[in-house]
């Protein structure tokens, strides 16, 4: 399995935007929009009941204390839900949830185990971002089950921040230490401080869309604390990884991204008994169903 690492080595600087039901109201956008003609603007812009659902192949290679490594395959579905929009911040509040999942297992000497669910499988959350993927709040739907989802607390997530609203070509910018509760990867909160390069990649087409490409360089540490019947302890790992985000400039919605991480990872215990390991990761989704909100409300 391939995976593409590229530690960031960087730290300077900082940067919000935001949308309407119809068209996105510039009044709302924040920061330096000079426009010349090789600028390209990106940003995302939903509807109230846009619906989009994504196919998502996974891959893992994880090791524990110097074991033998487990790899696995994952094949997972996602649906994300614009659930309201705020007309005062034109922020948008995202419902997202996991609705399908079959994965295997494999390690050295054992027979491949398939699995077909998992604890955070139709668990529905909602995150509240702007029109740069930065986010402000989250509501949990379900408190009562405990759980992280298949690819674990601090998997990689769809909706990645997209810097600045214009920018030319080959042009890069800093995002410094984001703190990102990551709640569609499980409850309790994992919780990530982040910093990224951000990276305007240029035109390109995919799945028949026109799109600008965003590439991601991240650098970071999560935490989080696990508690269910089969365990409890705290885990906290240090990240590096990369991502390839397609926007559509037309729908201004995610069509395919490539994410692909490291994780350098400990979970104490307890009585002073710590585990260490590695975690690589890769993900590839790709949208396979958008019912725009507009279409829904004049069919009604």
């Amino acid at each position: 399995m391939k995976i593409r690492i590229i530690c960031v080595l960087i730290l300077t600087s900082i940067l919000s935007l935001s949308a309407q039901n119809q068209k996105l109201d510039e009044n709302l956008i924040t920061g330096d929009v000079e426009v010349n003609k090789d600028t390209l603007c990106h940003f995302y812009n939903f509807s109230v009941g846009d619906t989009l659902e994504y196919r998502v192949e996974s891959g893992d290679s994880i090791v524990v204390n110097w074991d033998s490594y487990l790899t696995k395959e994952r094949y997972e579905r996602i649906r994300i839900v614009c659930e309201k929009i705020d007309k005062k911040t034109g922020h948008f509040f995202l419902s997202y949830e996991n609705l399908d999942f079959i994965g295997y297992e494999f390690k050295p000497l054992y027979e491949k185990v398939e699995r077909k669910e998992h604890p955070w499988l139709n668990k529905k959350v909602i995150i509240e971002i702007d029109s740069l993927g930065n986010r402000y709040s989250y509501q949990y739907t379900d408190t009562t089950t405990k759980g992280v989802t298949a690819g674990g607390p601090f998997q990689g997530s769809l909706i990645q921040p997209l810097g600045k609203v214009c920018s030319t070509k080959g042009s890069s910018t800093i995002q410094q230490k984001d703190t990102i509760y990551m709640v569609e990867n499980g409850y309790q909160t994992p919780n990530i401080v982040m910093t990224y390069l951000i990276e305007n990649m240029g035109l390109i087409d995919t799945l028949d869309y026109n799109c600008t490409r965003i590439d991601l360089s991240t650098t970071g540490n999560g935490e989080v604390f696990i508690e269910s019947k089969e365990a409890m302890f705290y885990m906290t790992s240090v990240i590096n990884g990369h991502v390839e985000n397609y926007i559509s400039n037309e729908l201004h919605i995610p069509i395919w991204q490539y994410f692909t991480q490291e994780q350098n990872f400990t979970m104490e215990l307890g009585k002073g008994k710590k585990s260490k390991g590695f975690h690589y990761t890769y993900s590839i989704y790709n949208l396979d169903r958008f019912v725009s909100g507009k279409d829904k409300q004049k069919n009604k």
